[in-house]
């Protein structure tokens, strides 16, 4: 493999910035516009999940704008702008089963689902935005699997799956055409949630598919998480929505379901698992208080003061200094990062994933590189983008000789 070229040998970044359309209503409940308050301006940067086939292509790549806001009525935080879902899936970079983290967050899901309901029971079980079947697959084979996903990597996998891929997006529409209506005893999706353009249909749609009584299981991330933690590097247009706990049970419930439980677990920097009961009878919880807004002004100090963390400040000193600095983990945090920080130019950034690798990360250029990269031509230090999966990427690592930053996660 071929030296990354040194970023001081990269032309000029370029600015070319692309209008969009903007939601009209509340994702989550459908209540107007003039509902929603903004929460935080980002400067305009390329789609997160964009990583580009050469340097000519990132170097043009797109800029849109980012608004976030927060819905007066329901309390859902999401993105004012409106990317539509063929732009941005029609080639997904992101394959569950590359990330450990994931494999193992997984393999206790579904663990205790198959604790909760029986391994040997012949229940029909369909995932929302399956991904490469990564908890599919672990499910009991005894039991009817259904993924709807409607990207690509789904596509690939669901080929030779012993699982049945429905490769659309999840509406009552779809739920009606496959014959779905009142079937599925279990429903479920882990971190698709904020993908999705207009969520309350999903939330109709599994009201529409799920038999009474069966159970609607949602992961989402946290936001007090994402607000306690300044972790603005989790806020872009595939992120539409983030979710409060408050917002969510509002949300779903006003559809037929009751809450019966939540969790909320460390995964990707702060998760809620909340599992809804399907009851036809439920009139909604308008009892449900919104959750405080603590926080959402510390979002927009902490993005403000970005270039000031001393992650920033440490990699900006050795840049001065001409020494190679690197970054790990090609994920869509990385995307936000280098491109919000762009006079941060880094060498290369390390990836794991082949969907990747070989790829350049849009407006930087910044090359996407295999592991053994960073062995061949060591940094002096390297930042850990994908900071939610830091320990397992230092442990690969034993007697590194750089050093290793975070901007967020810190321990």
């Amino acid at each position: 493999m071929t030296e990354p070229n040194s970023p001081v040998d990269r032309p000029p970044l370029n600015f070319s910035r692309m209008s969009s359309p903007t939601i009209q209503q509340c994702r989550g409940c459908h209540a107007p516009s003039s509902g929603l308050v903004p929460v935080l301006h980002m400067e305009p940067m390329p789609l997160a999940g964009m990583f580009c086939r050469s340097a000519e292509s990132a170097r043009t790549a797109p800029l849109f704008p980012l608004t976030w806001m927060r819905c007066s009525c329901c309390g859902a935080v999401q993105v004012a702008e409106d990317i539509s879902g063929s732009q941005l899936y029609e080639e997904y970079n992101y394959a569950s089963s590359t990330v450990p983290g994931l494999v193992r967050h997984f393999i206790g899901f579904s663990d205790i689902l198959a604790a909760f309901y029986g391994k040997e029971s012949a229940l029909t079980y369909l995932e929302i935005g399956c991904n490469d079947g990564v908890l599919l697959n672990q499910l009991p084979p005894g039991w009817r699997r259904i993924g709807v996903d409607p990207s690509d990597v789904s596509r690939r996998a669901g080929a030779a799956a012993s699982w049945r891929l429905v490769n659309r997006p999840f509406t009552p529409e779809v739920v009606r055409e496959h014959g779905l209506e009142a079937s599925v005893d279990v429903l479920s999706g882990s971190n698709c949630l904020a993908h999705i353009t207009d969520l309350r249909e999903v939330f109709a749609g599994a009201a529409l598919a799920l038999k009474p009584g069966g159970h609607f299981w949602v992961e989402v991330h946290d936001l007090a998480a994402t607000l306690s933690g300044g972790q603005w590097d989790t806020i872009y247009h595939e992120h539409k929505v983030e979710w409060s706990e408050s917002a969510l049970i509002r949300c779903v419930c006003r559809l037929g379901f009751t809450h019966e439980a939540t969790l909320r677990t460390p995964l990707h920097g702060g998760l809620l698992r909340v599992r809804f009961r399907r009851d036809p009878s439920a009139t909604g919880i308008s009892s449900q208080a919104l959750e405080s807004e603590f926080g959402l002004d510390d979002i927009q100090r902490a993005y403000d003061r970005r270039a000031e963390t001393p992650a920033a400040r440490r990699l900006e000193r050795l840049l001065q200094e001409g020494r190679p600095i690197a970054a790990y983990g090609a994920a869509g945090r990385a995307n936000v990062y280098l491109n919000q920080l762009r006079h941060l130019r880094f060498n290369y950034i390390v990836d794991e994933s082949p969907l990747r690798c070989g790829k350049f990360i849009p407006q930087t250029e910044t090359p996407i590189v295999a592991p053994a990269e960073m062995i061949q031509h060591p940094p002096v230090a390297c930042l850990v983008t994908a900071w939610n999966h830091r320990d397992d990427i230092v442990r690969k690592y034993p007697g590194h000789s750089w050093e290793w930053l975070t901007a967020f996660g810190e321990a």
